[in-house]
């Protein structure tokens, strides 16, 4: 039974690297898990916690491909579901990362008011800001990406619409949030 502790040891510290690997889609990630009607007030989502994986603060909607604002129709790049980032608000999801190694937050991210528009993102303490430009894509979406390095094993990684407008609702739609560890060149003392 003892020559197996150092297998079963390294089995164990091995699924908590893995743990700490997450590439690709967030969990709901594409916010196609959704709250329940009770939380709900229209398109409104009502407390912090009701859209799963996720905590928001401020005024969040969430919106159905297909549902219009004005004559605008709105679509979703991914899936059926996205949301919507009204005057000051922001949603978080807290992950596991590996400390001292370098990710990339990757979101889409579009427009729907007239007024100019950035978003600030997170993973705490990093922080930057994002001019949200419309660059006219074919769905009417765009990617965004930003880098940065984990300061701890335990992220909380924030999207956050500081916009003031006269309408509260008015803010961009957000959809397929998703993180990548990246890996930069390293420096090398061949002189071929």
């Amino acid at each position: 039974m003892l020559p197996l502790l150092p297998y079963f040891l390294l089995l164990c510290i091995s699924s908590q690297l893995a743990a700490a690997l997450k590439d690709g889609l967030l969990p709901n990630g594409n916010f196609e898990q959704g709250p329940r009607r009770s939380a709900l007030r229209g398109t409104q989502v009502i407390g912090h916690e009701a859209i799963p994986q996720w905590q928001t603060a401020g005024f969040v909607e969430y919106i159905q491909w297909g549902q219009k604002q004005g004559d605008m129709l709105l679509v979703v790049p991914e899936g059926s579901f996205a949301i919507r980032l009204g005057n000051d608000a922001s949603i978080k999801q807290r992950v596991r990362l590996t400390e001292g190694v370098r990710y990339s937050l990757t979101f889409s991210a579009a427009r729907t008011c007239a007024q100019e528009e950035r978003l600030n993102v997170s993973a705490s303490p990093e922080f930057g800001v994002l001019p949200m430009q419309t660059m006219y894509s074919s769905n009417g979406w765009d990617s965004y990406s930003w880098a940065f390095l984990a300061k701890s094993a335990a992220v909380d990684l924030v999207i956050h619409n500081p916009g003031v407008s006269e309408d509260p609702a008015c803010g961009p739609l957000i959809d397929s949030v998703a993180i990548r560890q990246l890996f930069p060149p390293r420096r090398t003392n061949s002189k071929t």
